[in-house]
């Protein structure tokens, strides 16, 4: 059904804002069929049009994206806390964002955690960014 939406955003007209998320949603059907590098092709894709819009919503939910198939626990980290960055706040009761919070936790010291994450807080959409 991605697949097919994705097709129809380049057969008419979708916001960004929705694009961004058809290309999430591909991700992470590649991550959980077991594919990471299509997974990350996917993700990279959200996030390039994520930094061309205004808003920073879509940004946000690639970088939870992208936490989820990190290369580390730091990597992780550092991502959810730029997604918060990019919201100002953490996104609460999303059952997916606190999974992952709750994996990426549970690999890291209380303080390399918060190192991390505090790190991507600080540099936001530039987080993203460093693939």
């Amino acid at each position: 059904m991605y697949e097919r939406a994705l097709e129809a955003c380049a057969a008419s007209w979708f916001s960004a804002g929705e694009t961004v998320r058809i290309l999430i949603g591909l991700g992470r059907t590649a991550a959980a069929e077991g594919h990471p590098e299509e997974a990350r092709d996917w993700l990279a894709q959200a996030a390039d049009l994520a930094a061309e819009q205004p808003g920073v919503l879509e940004l946000a939910e690639t970088a939870e994206a992208l936490a989820s198939i990190a290369e580390s626990p730091e990597r992780a980290a550092v991502l959810l806390g730029a997604a918060t960055g990019l919201r100002g706040a953490p996104l609460l009761g999303d059952p997916e964002v606190v999974g992952i919070r709750r994996g990426t936790r549970a690999k890291l010291s209380p303080e390399a955690y918060e190192k991390a994450f505090e790190e991507g807080r600080r540099l936001r959409s530039a987080a993203v960014s460093e693939r």
